[in-house]
């Protein structure tokens, strides 16, 4: 991906490839063994498995991701740290001064892009993981080639692809899929996420099997199952890498039903299975057979840290991603206890993210306006939904629709837990929604806002500070989306904000436990979010 001044976007691979083979003094992508990751939504939750199994086993990780969160250098990390923002800023000169020769010149991501490579070469890292920034087949990471000699992209993954970017990648969801196949490289192996779109499914097998036949992996047809476990617990003994402890969440989004919420994986117990079921024909042992004998498969069970129901489809891509490397590319202490480690470890920020406000607002706050509140002096802190937010990058419509599904499941597990605390009167006041909005232009703003806002909900529309680095990106007015929202919602009270610093401040000075905080709509207002409460996105294993 590449910007073509301030506001347009390019794509294209000629500069990035001649810059990586014949301008710097070596070049990276012979060093590298990568996992590359394409799709319209779960990029970065399979790259943030993948790269936390793999670190667990006691591999040097690198990880690309696009965008970047907090700050540009927070893209670009090993072993889950960031590049230092001094080398960051190092390199990037060393990169500018070098292209500054050039004729035909880098693009900001493109620079981004070979900082990242040459930053994971000369480090040694024994595998990259790297998602795709927009598309796939023209976009600047898809520089690397067909494995030779152990080195080049290992897997591909393909996540669920809809329409986005319409009219830059494609005008159609066959040409947005056939643009995002274009990580494909014969020999290699290809994990394929199941596609609720027939019309994506069709074409991106139909370019897996033309690219590599032989050796892709259907994960529809692949026997997984979202289920709780009972007294679940990881044998680390032989895992090098170290247990996070459980993430600060209310009491709301802890529900664990019957046990642990873990994917049930059915795996061959040897490599030569996949190579045979991974044809044009079914296999004999299709995903509908409900208990596959023992003696042709082997499970595990992985917790699914990530919440939201669409977690399971984005853990079984990465992990059959994984098993690939195990078992074809000789990644071997990938053990099934070091992939457990690693997904019980992940956190991916601004995916369904709980952020606890309550220091922010101690700060706004006077002691008599908290005891004057709704809450008696006995409910504990996580049970006041005012001192939480819940933070969510859903920027289009399949997006919009999985984060509606969780919020519901969340409102009904807030007024079971009411209807408890109160039974004595059997009454509790029903609980709504309050979106904190905001959105890149050029996104279907009533359509999103279509599948969240609810009759008695609040629309707050806000803006967000330009990107880092992302110069092409443009925040949209929040006028026009209060007026797009007051168009397409009924029963919703709609109200803009100038900056996101005056939403932050009323937020944290609310005291109605009638609403529940939703920001969304993009990843660059969740960062802002980020920051506004000063959030540290991606913690340290203790």
């Amino acid at each position: 991906m590449t910007a073509s001044g301030q506001t347009g976007v390019t794509l294209g691979l000629e500069r990035i490839v001649r810059f990586l083979a014949h301008v710097l003094p070596s070049d990276p992508r012979d060093k590298l063994r990568v996992v590359h990751v394409a799709g319209t939504n779960g990029k970065g939750s399979v790259c943030a498995l993948v790269s936390e199994a793999l670190t667990a086993a006691g591999y040097n990780v690198g990880t690309f991701n696009s965008p970047h969160f907090l700050e540009p250098h927070d893209a670009v990390r090993i072993q889950n740290e960031a590049i230092p923002a001094g080398e960051y800023a190092r390199l990037q000169t060393w990169i500018r001064t070098l292209d500054s020769t050039q004729t035909n010149k880098l693009s900001i991501f493109e620079q981004t892009t070979v900082l990242a490579l040459w930053w994971f070469a000369q480090c040694n890292v024994d595998v990259a993981v790297v998602e795709v920034g927009m598309g796939g087949l023209r976009d600047a990471t898809n520089v690397f080639s067909s494995v030779r000699n152990g080195i080049g992209s290992l897997v591909q993954c393909i996540c669920p692809v809809d329409e986005d970017h319409l009219g830059m990648i494609g005008n159609n969801i066959e040409e947005i899929a056939l643009e995002k196949s274009g990580i494909m490289r014969p020999g290699s192996w290809i994990v394929v996420a199941n596609q609720e779109r027939s019309e994506a499914f069709h074409k991106i097998r139909q370019e897996a099997h033309r690219t590599s036949p032989g050796r892709i992996i259907n994960v529809r047809r692949q026997p997984t199952y979202d289920i709780h476990v009972p007294n679940f617990v990881i044998d680390t003994t032989d895992v090098p890498g170290r247990v996070r402890p459980p993430a600060e969440l209310p009491s709301w989004a802890t529900f664990k039903g019957t046990g642990k919420r873990c994917l049930r994986v059915k795996y061959p117990p040897s490599p030569e299975t996949y190579l045979k079921s991974s044809g044009s024909a079914k296999p004999k042992e299709s995903r509908e057979s409900k208990e596959p004998t023992k003696s042709t498969k082997t499970e595990v069970d992985l917790p699914l840290e990530l919440p939201g129901y669409y977690q399971a489809g984005n853990a079984s891509v990465a992990f059959y991603a994984l098993d690939v490397l195990r078992t074809h590319y000789g990644f071997t202490r990938l053990t099934d206890a070091a992939i457990q480690v690693g997904f019980q470890n992940v956190r991916w920020p601004g995916r369904l993210s709980w952020l606890n406000i309550a220091h922010r607002r101690a700060s706004i706050v006077s002691p008599t306006d908290v005891q004057s509140g709704s809450e008696s002096p006995n409910d504990t802190a996580p049970e006041r939904l005012y001192e939480w937010v819940l933070a969510d990058g859903a920027h289009n419509e399949p997006a919009a629709v999985e984060l509606r599904k969780y919020v519901d499941t969340t409102l009904r597990r807030i007024s079971q837990q009411r209807y408890i605390r109160m039974a004595r009167s059997r009454h509790s006041e029903n609980v709504c929604v309050r979106w904190v909005v905001g959105f890149t232009q050029g996104k279907d703003v009533s359509a999103i806002l279509a599948r969240l806002a609810q009759p008695g909900d609040e629309v707050w529309a806000v803006p967000f500070a330009q990107p880092k680095e992302m110069p092409w990106i443009t925040c949209e007015r929040p006028e026009q989306i209060a007026q797009t929202a007051r168009a397409c919602s009924e029963g919703v009270r709609v109200e803009a904000f100038d900056c996101i610093a005056d939403a932050v401040d009323r937020l944290a000075a609310c005291s109605a436990d009638t609403f529940l905080n939703v920001v969304c709509g993009s990843l660059y207002l969740v960062a802002n979010v980020f920051r506004e409460f000063q959030l540290e996105p991606f913690p340290e294993i203790t």
